[in-house]
């Protein structure tokens, strides 16, 4: 065909061609292929996690698909939402707001007013935007479930995302020194070994977040704090549930690195020790982890916050049960010269949203 778009290349998969055609005659025959396949078109992918890492991942798959999730950690109990949530007794919205602002197809101005983090001496000192307005949508509209569709409206975001529970809860664990710790903050700066992790009160799942699991084409546990993102989630017996009844192929991505406060000197095999205490590893089909190396500069400013790359012991590791390891260079180019300071944290190493996203979809795609 000629035109004025004849040579326009797609950016992405979202843009490739469902249908090529030769000459004008066969445009009847291609409406009624689009029309026959179009609700069946798009893989149906849920993302699960909180923190930093799983907006990364949304990040990469929203250019692959518009069927997409995200199921959210709400046990986060320091900083900003900790403060609106013992305030106002709502459930706390930082981690969500960052996965509404990945996904959100609206002006990049609003991006940023969501993200903008007041400074200075007064009370407003270390709060988002974007969390102050769910905390006011959440108090005018009586729930925080009507809060999220109005705040997916107001970021015109491609997809949904929905918390893991509405129900008020706390993130504890029993360390290995005989200590329980209860509250997310706090298990963070406990300082000693995890061993096992629980919620209080036990939770009802959101059916929304246990209904994508269960219509899933495919699950992904997002990277991020493995014991305080993930963890979280996982503990709902519902979703835990549906991840072992869903047909959906299911992933794990490893992180880059390990972190003092909660994994020190984790190697693969550690983090999958670990899930397998929660979610039997039958129940995975994928794991992801980065075999990349990155300059000995960069290495040396988390060597010096006790923080390692997770190293791959994965080729004797006898509890695979026919799990494939996909090892891939998954890191996001970033000059260490412009460092991100998230939080007083060194944020050089993080997965490339692209590099994971397109390596998710190519393994289901040849699989």
């Amino acid at each position: 065909m000629n035109g004025r778009y004849a040579k326009v290349k797609p950016k992405n998969v979202l843009e490739e061609p469902d249908y090529s055609i030769k000459k004008i005659s066969e445009l009847p025959k291609a409406i009624r292929s689009l029309q026959k396949k179009k609700s069946n078109s798009e893989l149906k992918i849920v993302a699960i996690g909180g923190g930093t890492g799983l907006p990364i991942l949304l990040n990469g798959l929203k250019n692959y698909t518009k069927k997409l999730t995200a199921i959210v950690a709400v046990t986060d109990s320091g900083r900003s939402s900790g403060k609106l949530r013992s305030d106002l007794g709502i459930l706390p919205p930082g981690d969500i707001r960052n996965c509404l602002v990945a996904l959100s197809d609206s002006e990049e101005l609003m991006k940023k007013l969501f993200q903008y983090r007041f400074e200075g001496k007064s009370e407003l000192n270390g709060h988002s935007f974007g969390n102050l307005l769910i905390a006011a949508l959440t108090k005018m509209k009586g729930s925080f479930e009507l809060a999220l569709k109005e705040t997916s409206k107001i970021l015109a975001i491609k997809g949904n995302v929905v918390p893991s529970t509405l129900d008020d809860i706390n993130l504890c664990a029993e360390l290995e020194d005989g200590r329980t710790i209860k509250g997310e903050f706090n298990v963070r700066t406990a300082g000693g070994k995890i061993k096992k992790m629980f919620l209080s009160p036990e939770p009802k799942a959101f059916g929304g977040a246990v209904q994508a699991i269960l219509d899933a084409d495919v699950v992904v546990l997002a990277p991020g704090s493995f014991f305080t993102s993930i963890t979280p989630n996982l503990l709902v017996k519902e979703l835990n549930s549906a991840l072992q009844k869903t047909k959906a192929k299911k992933f794990f991505v490893l992180n880059i690195v390990t972190q003092p406060d909660q994994t020190p000197n984790f190697k693969a095999s550690d983090y999958l020790n670990a899930l397998s205490e929660i979610l039997p590893l039958k129940f995975i089909d994928f794991v992801l982890i980065n075999n990349s190396v990155p300059e000995k500069r960069v290495l040396e400013l988390y060597e010096k916050e006790n923080s390692f790359l997770v190293q791959d012991d994965l080729k004797n590791f006898k509890g695979l049960n026919g799990i494939k390891i996909i090892s891939k260079n998954l890191i996001e180019k970033i000059d260490p010269e412009k460092k991100r300071v998230l939080w007083e944290k060194v944020d050089l190493l993080r997965h490339d949203p692209e590099k994971l996203a397109k390596t998710i979809v190519e393994t289901i795609k040849s699989n």
